[in-house]
């Protein structure tokens, strides 16, 4: 996992890590990335707004500032770019229901938190709620707000689909109880809109097949949309126009340069795109984490739980993990309800593991592949650590050691440390442990765990490449066999002309034919061969 330390000396900047709110971050002066002209774009194109985005990406401060804006609360926008924009500045009351933070691991606490969310929102309104089951009682807060304030109401809902992903696979009849109910639910929405001014509802995941929002034919699902592809995150342009002089603190403590420091930080944090085109995006609670602390850290990956994710993945027998870095997928996939193990993609998109790298317009085709070191890293640690406990790893193994030599070009190092990894790993964990494709595995996982950018199986005009590490100097080409020779894999690398896809690269490529023994699964050796 990552952990590349910086000095104590800090940017006396105030940055907002875990503040949801708008008003508190305006309020403090903390930092904020403008996201107005955005909203105001949503605000006066449509009604009716869904929103997907992975944990951690300000979902609930772009909700925030709606509330703010919809509540007319001016001076929070003082110098913001809706500043100028906005002329009007009409107020609607605004009914705020926040899932984020809910239990629901049954029906009882489900409707608990709902029904206690309901009269939060009714006594900061001025209103009476009778008692009653949750989603009466959230038709019964519309329409007496609405008489209340003489004013068609704003709903905001964070997180709507917490109780359902808290569920999914627990027991199957609580989880369809529990649909039932936020389906009943929502459905206000849809009953009361003639009493409704503007609604939005964000989640990680979209959970359509379910009907959970049944009628509401309005509702734009932005969350493909190019338009929108920055609104939660931070672009490049706002990197260079918020966090420069923050990029030139990290680099006088580290003593390199701030390009050095753009480029780390790009490398580790950068890399999210959630639409066909647009900029990357980089992932905001990592990057405002990183300059806080003043150092680089998995600090997204860590702040969840990918255990449970990567059990279910490896239970699949057809499961490859090298084949998620240049996945083809459609939109109807990428955005598919029907989170499960059986159809993993739209469970990884959606949660932020996996992300947009291309798009085929003609063939509405989306590439898909880990967003940056922090993911592949974390994502490649774990899945080593599923197969093979930490204390039973090769002592000389290090991922550190490996990203070392591969970075300075030394081959045979690199090697050697490979070598050493694959003493390690528990072969019965993993399907068909006596092919050739198996111990690539291996090899591939080890590479993302050092950071490395490691690419399997890549397609040429002469064949296939089995792995291809890249660094900023150096480019390797690595040919392997089973059970076989070393001249073997390098006559293939020679009669394949594999070398000539990176003719143009000017970066030193260095040819790698290896072969692999199925008895004491390890190398058996390896020959190089550097090109000039």
């Amino acid at each position: 996992m990552i952990n590349d330390s910086f000095s104590p000396q800090i940017s006396p900047k105030r940055y907002p890590v875990g503040v949801q709110s708008f008003e508190d971050i305006r309020s403090a002066g903390q930092v904020y990335v403008d996201k107005t002209a955005l909203l105001y774009k949503l605000v006066t194109e449509g009604r009716y707004y869904f929103l997907s985005r992975p944990r951690r990406f300000g979902k609930s401060l772009t909700l925030s500032t709606l509330k703010a804006y919809f509540e007319g609360e001016r001076q929070l926008f003082a110098g913001l770019e809706i500043e100028s924009l906005e002329r009007e500045w009409h107020t609607y009351p605004v009914i705020y229901l926040s899932l984020a933070k809910g239990v629901f691991l049954s029906m009882e606490r489900t409707a608990e938190h709902l029904k206690r969310e309901i009269q939060e929102n009714a006594t900061r309104l001025g209103v009476m709620v009778k008692e009653d089951y949750p989603e009466n009682m959230f038709a019964d807060l519309i329409r007496s707000t609405y008489h209340h304030h003489k004013s068609k109401v704003v709903v905001l809902v964070d997180e709507y689909d917490k109780p359902l992903l808290e569920t999914q696979h627990a027991d199957h009849s609580m989880h369809h109880d529990i649909h039932a109910v936020m389906r009943g639910f929502y459905s206000c929405i849809k009953d009361l809109g003639a009493q409704i001014h503007f609604a939005m509802i964000t989640g990680v995941t979209k959970f359509s097949h379910l009907n959970i929002f049944s009628g509401l034919n309005n509702l734009i699902d932005i969350s493909l949309n190019p338009a929108y592809n920055s609104l939660c995150g931070i672009s490049e342009s706002e990197i260079r126009r918020y966090f420069e002089e923050d990029i030139a603190v990290m680099a006088i403590a580290k003593g390199c340069t701030s390009a050095q420091i753009a480029q780390k930080l790009k490398a580790y944090y950068d890399g999210y795109r959630f639409a066909g085109k647009g900029d990357d995006i980089y992932n905001p609670y990592s990057l405002l984490n990183a300059f806080s602390h003043g150092e680089f850290d998995s600090y997204w990956y860590q702040s969840g739980n990918s255990s449970h994710l990567l059990e279910g993945l490896m239970k699949r027998p057809t499961f490859s993990y090298k084949k998620l870095e240049g996945y083809l997928a459609t939109a109807e996939e990428l955005m598919d309800p029907n989170l499960s193990y059986t159809h993993p993609i739209a469970l990884l998109y959606q949660s932020g593991y996996l992300t947009i790298k291309d798009y085929d317009a003609e063939g509405g085709i989306y590439t898909l592949g880990f967003p940056n070191r922090e993911v592949a890293s974390g994502f490649a640690t774990n899945l080593m650590a599923a197969i093979t406990p930490p204390d039973e790893i090769d002592a000389e193994f290090s991922a550190q050691s490996l990203i070392n030599t591969a970075i300075k070009g030394d081959a045979d190092g690199m090697m050697i440390i490979f070598n050493n990894g694959l003493k390690s790993f528990k072969y019965d964990q993993l399907e068909a442990p006596r092919r050739e494709m198996h111990f690539q595995l291996m090899l591939h996982i080890m590479g993302l765990c050092a950071g490395l950018r490691v690419e399997s199986e890549v397609h040429t005009t002469h064949g296939r490449i089995d792995m291809v590490i890249k660094t900023q100097r150096y480019i390797y080409i690595m040919e392997f066999k089973k059970d076989k020779s070393v001249a073997d894999a390098v006559r293939q690398l020679h009669e394949k002309n594999y070398a000539d896809k990176y003719a143009s690269d000017r970066r030193t490529l260095i040819e790698i034919g290896a072969n692999f023994s199925t008895e004491t699964r390890t190398l058996t050796g390896w020959e190089i061969i550097r090109k000039s």
